[in-house]
């Protein structure tokens, strides 16, 4: 539902849909006020696989020789797949799990 005392909706719904915080104000109503987003204190979830994402043209020859699209298809969704598996494998949640994370994929 819209409020008929703001000016602009598009900031109602930013307000909605983004980080404030209420502060109660002398008089009837408060204020809204933007929180800003301190990446320090919520570092996990976070992805520590680095590796590049296959590119269907990469699959489209191989040392020179064009490959048919249907096989090249096929190559570049199996590869996308295993990417796919590596990067959710590389989710840690907390300080240990980097660190565990970090001894096993040494190269």
């Amino acid at each position: 539902m819209a409020n008929m005392n703001m000016d602009d909706p598009s900031k109602q719904e930013a307000i909605r849909r983004g980080t404030h915080e209420y502060i109660p104000t002398e008089g009837k109503h408060g204020a809204y006020v933007p929180r800003t987003y301190d990446r320090s204190k919520n570092e996990y979830p976070k992805m520590m696989g680095k590796w590049p994402k296959p590119e269907f043209a990469e699959f489209l020859k191989v040392n020179g020789v064009d490959i048919p699209r249907d096989i090249a298809a096929q190559n570049y969704q199996a590869a996308m797949t295993e990417w796919d598996r590596a990067m959710t494998n590389s989710i840690v949640h907390s300080k240990a799990e980097e660190t565990q994370w970090l001894k096993e994929n040494q190269n």
